[in-house]
């Protein structure tokens, strides 16, 4: 069943419909949300209300083979309206593999990026961890496509040269006293105003300068973090809450409240 065959049998209060749109989608709501708060609690939250929202205002999409566009918009939305000043204090990734050095590295990117503003977090997430470009990138941030463009010229050009400066300060661990020296007073955390200082110390010095040559770009790592699984203590109660209501609303009558649902 492809996305518009999706949403014509939602629509129409197939309940076997709307178990696939949650399976389908849940996961990225969820992991988007995730990304962008950094706060587990807040990142339920958002899944319910987008899945919520999604159900009451399906009939008004007009374009259904870019359902997983829409969904990325809503997210983000429910995601602003519960945003702090600062992200949340989840700021470790889930990790598959071994504790490596491309592990350690991809690590320190993530936490990087959660000191950045909101805004940005959103546009490295949308477009690194979910693939969208162009027109679809532009709707999903809720600007239009000139803007867009300019916040991915400034992605691509501004963060990554200040999460390669963050880097090389972060890995080679103090290992080089003049930039040691250069950081004295500084708290740790990523801004690009003071990674852009890094960078500028890195120009100048032969050490630095390797060591970053020998960097991955630190938006390939970035693209590299896997999906925040949903906790099945959100996934189920969230599953069964939009099958009901679907279900209810068609007149259908199911033999249990977790029809269909798969741990």
């Amino acid at each position: 069943m492809n996305d518009v065959e999706l949403v014509q049998a939602t629509l129409q209060g197939e309940v076997h419909a709307v178990t696939v749109l949650f399976d389908r989608f849940a996961g990225q709501v969820h992991d988007l949300a995730y990304a962008v708060l950094r706060n587990r609690l807040l990142a339920a939250e958002v899944l319910e209300a987008t899945l919520e929202e999604a159900l009451e205002r399906l009939p008004g999409l007009q374009e259904d083979h870019r359902l997983a566009v829409w969904l990325l918009a809503v997210t983000r939305r429910n995601a602003v309206q519960r945003a702090g000043p600062t992200s949340g204090p989840d700021r470790r990734p889930t990790l598959d593999g071994p504790d490596d050095e491309r592990n350690r590295l991809i690590t320190l990117v993530w936490e990087a990026v959660a000191d950045l503003p909101m805004r940005d977090r959103t546009l490295l997430d949308l477009a690194l961890r979910h693939g969208l470009a162009g027109q679809d990138l532009a709707d999903a941030l809720g600007v239009g496509p000139a803007q867009a463009h300019q916040m991915e010229l400034g992605m691509r050009n501004q963060i990554e040269a200040g999460l390669v400066g963050y880097l090389v300060d972060r890995a080679t661990e103090g290992r080089c006293p003049a930039l040691t020296q250069a950081l004295k007073g500084w708290d740790g955390r990523f801004t690009t105003e003071g990674s852009m200082l890094i960078s500028d110390h890195v120009e100048l010095c032969p050490d630095c300068n390797q060591f970053r040559s020998e960097v991955p770009s630190p938006l390939t790592l970035y693209a590299e973090v896997p999906a925040s699984p949903v906790p099945s203590s959100v996934r189920r109660p969230n599953r069964t809450r939009i099958v009901l209501r679907v279900a209810e609303g068609a007149g259908a009558e199911l033999a249990s409240p977790d029809f269909g649902w798969a741990p």
